[in-house]
């Protein structure tokens, strides 16, 4: 294989790889930004972190409205904003 063929190859493997990484990148951004997904934010000073480290700190519920995330509400558990954001969802079977 000449060094020509080698190079051929390697470019083909970077474009394909590079369309893949393009089509990765689409389908997370339109899995993350779905009309009408609701996400809750902790409303404690400092960065944003894992949801399970502060359980009882008041949270903003947004919804994601194509544009913007928009305020839903204000709660004060992490509880209550899973309750305001799925609903439906059962919680434990009760012994």
């Amino acid at each position: 294989m000449s060094i020509q063929d080698l190079a051929a190859t390697r470019t083909r493997t970077a474009t394909m790889s590079e369309g893949g990484d393009a089509r990765f990148g689409r389908r997370l951004l339109q899995r993350t930004y779905q009309l009408g997904r609701m996400r809750a934010r902790t409303l404690i000073p400092g960065p944003p972190r894992a949801t399970h480290l502060d359980p009882d700190a008041p949270r903003a519920v947004l919804r994601w409205d194509g544009q913007h995330w928009k305020l839903v509400a204000i709660v004060d558990t992490l509880a209550a904003a899973q309750a305001l954001m799925r609903p439906d969802k059962p919680g434990p079977e009760p012994w």
